[in-house]
């Protein structure tokens, strides 16, 4: 500890230089990293540019990328060294640790496992190496998922990241949210149930999953069942087949692509589910809890971290499971009880100074 007599000023230190090494990527992975920078950028810390391209595969560049990596955390000439180097995903973590070099030497290394390895047994063996790469040299690691822990056992450090959904947290999510929800416009069919899905069109999000439940829903509906409309934001390589099925079928889906109104549309919708094969921490999930709505997932990866008790959590790939818990929220009641039980959940979400908090203890930096 130290002390300033009366009438000093106090010492205040240089900014703690932090080196972000990410992968080209895009979804989750790129708005974790934004909100990283943000915060670390707003309390002064400095963030030098790695100047390198993680491709998403084995590359030639990549001896190149480690050693470009090696110069930035060393420094020389007019850089100066950095404090410590946060990698965001498998290859990023990998690369960097090469480029660091033994566990106790250069900066401190954390990385972030972001995905599963998944995929032909190639790729599962190049992942097991990468992962015995970062095991033996990171000096910690933070994982969007409780079943990424094992994957790294024997990391001095293990913890899961906080990802917050963005800004606003806690009451002000809740007034928000309580907002949203009276803000719902009538409606020409009021006993049409208004469904939201905001995934990548990809397979992890499980959406041939989600179109079986629905045809077992659309098979088993009486005449006078009330309605049913599903409405699927979001684009990717499974867009055609998706939109074969949903004809083929006749299916009550929409799909509407990337759409950045997702808070108006969380405003007009009744329920959200999410049929994800695997998840970290889903955030479009934190913004149905704080947009107040009932919401039914698969019990994938680290959904149940992000939604408690609130959400509905029925087994993953499972059709029929999926179909039986969207049919027990027809109901106003029952939804009304999970709509009260997410804008609970969501007083305890984490924030963007929960995130800053994690990241300058686990960086083990000072802020100015």
């Amino acid at each position: 500890m130290s002390f300033v007599r009366e009438g000093e000023q106090p010492t205040v230190g240089p900014a703690p230089r932090v080196l972000i090494v990410e992968p080209a990527a895009s979804g989750g992975l790129a708005a974790h990293v934004r909100m990283e920078r943000a915060v670390l950028s707003e309390a002064g810390v400095e963030l030098p540019e790695a100047g390198v391209r993680i491709s998403s595969r084995p590359a030639p560049a990549d001896a190149r990328t480690v050693r470009t990596l090696r110069e930035r955390m060393r420094g020389s000439g007019a850089r100066t060294a950095v404090d410590a180097v946060h990698a965001h995903g498998l290859r990023a973590g990998a690369l960097a640790a090469l480029a660091r070099g033994p566990r106790g030497l250069g900066p401190r290394l954390v990385v972030t496992l972001h995905n599963r390895v998944v995929g032909p047994r190639t790729v599962r063996a190049m992942g097991r190496l990468l992962l015995r790469v970062i095991r033996s040299r990171a000096d910690a690691v933070l994982t969007v998922s409780p079943d990424l822990d094992p994957l790294v056992h024997g990391v001095p450090e293990v913890e899961h990241a906080i990802i917050p959904a963005g800004p606003g947290s806690g009451a002000t999510a809740v007034s928000g949210a309580t907002a949203a929800a009276s803000a719902r416009p009538a409606r020409d069919a009021p006993d049409l149930l208004e469904v939201l899905v905001v995934a990548r069109l990809a397979p992890q999000k499980g959406l041939d999953v989600l179109l079986d439940a629905l045809g077992l829903l659309v098979g088993e509906a009486a005449p006078a069942a009330p309605g049913l409309r599903v409405r699927i934001a979001g684009d990717g390589p499974l867009e055609p087949h998706l939109r074969a099925r949903i004809r083929a079928e006749r299916l009550p889906v929409e799909l509407l692509g990337r759409r950045e109104d997702v808070p108006d549309l969380l405003a007009d919708c009744d329920l959200v589910v999410s049929s994800a094969l695997w998840e970290g921490q889903p955030v479009f999930l934190q913004e149905a809890l704080r947009a107040g709505r009932a919401i039914v997932a698969t019990d994938a990866g680290g959904t149940r971290l992000v939604t408690g008790g609130a959400a509905l959590l029925v087994p993953v790939g499972d059709p029929a499971a999926l179909a039986r818990a969207i049919t027990s929220l027809r109901r106003t009641e029952a939804r009304e009880t999970a709509e009260l039980a997410s804008r609970e959940c969501s007083r305890e979400l984490s924030g963007p100074d929960d995130l800053l908090a994690q990241l300058t203890q686990v960086l083990r930096i000072s802020l100015p």
